[in-house]
C-alpha cells in the first residue's frame, strides 16, 4: 500500500506540474510580481497606522486563523476503481490512508504557516506579544490543523458515516474555539487547548482504528479534484472540467452594442466573446482584480504602471479569439472578404479594450479620489489603447490572418 500512494503520489505531482508549468506563463509571473509587490507594500505602509489595543483587531485574527484551518484538504488519491479492484485489500488500507494523511498533513500545514507569517506583522503590530506568545500562537494554528485532518479522515470512514454532519461543523468549530483562546484569552492556553484537542482527534480518527468508506472517499477526492481542475480551468482548457450550456438573456443587449447592421464576423466575434467562457471569464477576472489592486494602491506611479500593465494584459487575451471559427466549415462561406473580417474583429477589440481601460482608470481613483492620479492614468490609458490598436493589434491580426 506503502508503494501504490506512491506512485499515485509521483502521479499526481506530475499531473500538476504539467498545468503549473500553463498556468505560470511570462504574463502571468508579471502581474504576479506586480500584484503581491503591491499586496506587500500596502500592507506594511498600513500597519503603522494602526494603534495597539484595537477593539476589532483580535476579532479579526479569530476569522483569520479559523478560515485559514479550512485551507488544504485531505488528499486521499483515491481512483473511481479502486472499490472494485482494491476491495480484497480493505484490510491493509489503514497503511494507504495513513500515508495519506502525512501526505495532506505537509501540504496543509505549509500553507498553515504561511498564512500565519502573513499574519503575525498585523498581531505585533496591535498586540503587545512576547516570543513565547508568537511561538505558542504558531503552535496553536499547526495543531488546529492537524486536528482538521484528522476529522477529514473520519468522514472518509465507515465508522462515522452516521455524525459527518457534526464532524463538518466540528472543523469550522475546533479552529474558532482554538481561535477564541488563543487572541482573546492567552496563547499559551489556546497551545494547551490545542494539544488536548489533537491528542483526542488522534485517539477516535487514527487509520488504524478506521475502515474506508469507498463512496464518500471516492467522492471527497473527486471533489477535492474538480476544485483544483477549475482552478487550472480559469488560464487553460481542462478535459475534465466540462461547462454547461444555458441561456444568457441579459446578453443579448451587450451583443447589440459590439456589433453593426451588415457585419455578419462581427456579430459572431460578440457572440463567441460572450459565450467562450474561457476568453470572457478570463477577462472579467482579470478586470476585476486589476479595478481591486488600483484601488487599494495609492502611490501614482506604481498606480499608473498597474494600470498600463492590466489593459495590456486583458488586451492580449483577446487575441485567440480571431480564430476561435477556423474550424466551422460555414465560415469559410460567409461572402464577406478578409479586410472586412479583420475589421470587425478590430472594432470588437478596440470596444472592449476601451471598456476595460475606462473601469480601470475609474477604479485608480482610490479612496482618496485622487483626481491627478485620475487624470495622469486616463491620458496614459487614450495613449496605451491608441497605440494597441494602431499597431499591435493590426500587427496581430496580420500575423494570424497568414497562419489561416
Amino acid at each position: 500500500m506503502n508503494n501504490l500512494f506512491n506512485k499515485r503520489r509521483q502521479r499526481h505531482f506530475m499531473l500538476l506540474l504539467k498545468y503549473w508549468r500553463l498556468v505560470f506563463n511570462d504574463h502571468f509571473v508579471i502581474a504576479l510580481f506586480f500584484l503581491f509587490g503591491a499586496l506587500a507594500y500596502g500592507y506594511a505602509q498600513w500597519l503603522p497606522q494602526l494603534g495597539p489595543q484595537l477593539w476589532w483587531s483580535r476579532w479579526l485574527l479569530v476569522a483569520w486563523f479559523t478560515a485559514l484551518a479550512q485551507v488544504g484538504r485531505l488528499a486521499t488519491l483515491v481512483e473511481r476503481p479502486d472499490p472494485v479492484f482494491l476491495l480484497p485489500q480493505v484490510g491493509h488500507m489503514q497503511r494507504y490512508l495513513r500515508q495519506a494523511g502525512r501526505y495532506s498533513l505537509i501540504l496543509g500545514e505549509l500553507m498553515t504557516l504561511a498564512g500565519t507569517f502573513v499574519a503575525l506583522p498585523f498581531a505585533l503590530t496591535t498586540e503587545k506579544m512576547t516570543t513565547v506568545a508568537i511561538v505558542a500562537a504558531i503552535l496553536s494554528a499547526v495543531l488546529a490543523k492537524a486536528s482538521w485532518l484528522q476529522l477529514a479522515q473520519g468522514m472518509v470512514s465507515q465508522q462515522w458515516v452516521r455524525q459527518r454532519s457534526w464532524l463538518r461543523l466540528f472543523q469550522w468549530g475546533i479552529p474558532l474555539v482554538i481561535a477564541v483562546v488563543t487572541w482573546l484569552v492567552n496563547p499559551l492556553a489556546g497551545a494547551a487547548l490545542g494539544i488536548v484537542i489533537m491528542v483526542a482527534t488522534t485517539c477516535l480518527f487514527h487509520p488504524a482504528k478506521l475502515m474506508i468508506d469507498w463512496q464518500m472517499a471516492v467522492k471527497t477526492e473527486d471533489d477535492r479534484m474538480y476544485s483544483v481542475y477549475r482552478f487550472f480551468n480559469l488560464f487553460t482548457d481542462v478535459p475534465k472540467v466540462q461547462g454547461n450550456v444555458k441561456r444568457r438573456a441579459w446578453a443579448n443587449g451587450l451583443i447589440r452594442l459590439l456589433t453593426a447592421p451588415g457585419h455578419p464576423w462581427a456579430y459572431l466575434y460578440a457572440r463567441g466573446l460572450l459565450r467562450n467562457t474561457d476568453i470572457s471569464g478570463i477577462i472579467i477576472r482579470l478586470t476585476l482584480l486589476a479595478m481591486v489592486v488600483v484601488f487599494l494602491v495609492p502611490i501614482t506611479w506604481l498606480n499608473t504602471v498597474l494600470v498600463v500593465l492590466f489593459i495590456y494584459l486583458i488586451a492580449t487575451q483577446l487575441m485567440p479569439l480571431f480564430d476561435q471559427f477556423d474550424g466551422n466549415v460555414f465560415t469559410h462561406l460567409y461572402p464577406v472578404t478578409v479586410a472586412q473580417r479583420q475589421a470587425d474583429f478590430s472594432r470588437l477589440l478596440v470596444s472592449v479594450t476601451t471598456l476595460v481601460a475606462l473601469l480601470i482608470v475609474l477604479a485608480s481613483l482610490g479612496i482618496e479620489l485622487n483626481w491627478r492620479q485620475f487624470l495622469i492614468n486616463l491620458v496614459l490609458a487614450v495613449v496605451e489603447v491608441v497605440l494597441l490598436t494602431r499597431f499591435y493589434f493590426r500587427a496581430r491580426i496580420k500575423k494570424l490572418s497568414e497562419e489561416i
